[in-house]
């Protein structure tokens, strides 16, 4: 039996990669296409006094086409990582994570607490999708959302009888079309182990009846390995 990859690129490739490694049969078959968004209002020459990153996709669209030499040194949170680890190959920014992956551990950071009216903050994100962070902090400083992708559906291609070992899912936006993509396969969720990137993802699978659910940071190579033990003990 074969891993199912769900995730979008860099990532999925990366995460079938990993499996490989540790001698996990696995295919990448993504059910999300990330869509560039060119953002409504321009990024400034002048540095924000702080960065919040809520997604790789963001990150790499700030970077690639964005950036200025002149936001080099601002303290830049992201959210899991994932997220952080573009930044930090980067060099240019002071990068930070919280504790826990997830807005809440974001909110709870002392440099997101110590914010006031005064301080301009950039947000760095997609459209859609959770909006915790935006809206606490819209009226506690003074706030700049960038959407810089949507995720859009992405078709499935997978033989009629496929059986995963186990479904790999990095989002709800995911999850919602692996939920569509299963039922002509007839895959079932009280059978299947779903591994969920996120807690957030995690209680939503639950919410979808999916009974046999893990919950793995795919960046934490440890924490891959261990998932694939658990998964195999269940098998």
């Amino acid at each position: 039996m074969t891993h199912w990859i769900t995730y979008s690129e860099p990532s999925a490739n990366r995460l079938v990669a990993l499996l490989r490694q540790l001698g996990q049969p696995a295919i990448c078959e993504s059910v999300t296409r990330i869509e560039p968004l060119r953002p409504e209002d321009q990024f400034p020459e002048d540095k924000p006094d702080l960065i919040i990153a809520l997604s790789q996709h963001a990150v790499a669209a700030y970077l690639d086409h964005y950036f200025k030499p002149s936001h080099e040194g601002v303290v830049a949170l992201a959210i899991g990582k994932t997220t952080a680890a573009k930044l930090i190959e980067h060099g240019a920014l002071k990068v930070f994570t919280p504790r826990s992956a997830n807005s809440e551990g974001l909110l709870a950071m002392p440099q997101i607490q110590a914010l006031g009216p005064s301080h301009q903050v950039w947000l760095l994100t997609g459209e859609g999708g959770r909006d915790l962070v935006a809206n606490t902090l819209a009226d506690r400083c003074d706030l700049q959302r960038f959407s810089l992708y949507r995720r859009e559906k992405r078709r499935v291609n997978l033989p009629a009888g496929f059986e995963p070992k186990a479904i790999w899912v990095g989002s709800i936006h995911g999850l919602q079309q692996v939920d569509q993509a299963t039922e002509p396969l007839k895959i079932y969720r009280q059978k299947t182990m779903l591994v969920a990137a996120s807690e957030r993802v995690a209680d939503y699978a639950r919410e979808r009846d999916w009974t046999k659910v893990l919950i793995c940071e795919a960046s934490d190579a440890e924490a891959v390995k261990d998932a694939c033990a658990r998964i195999d003990h269940d098998h």
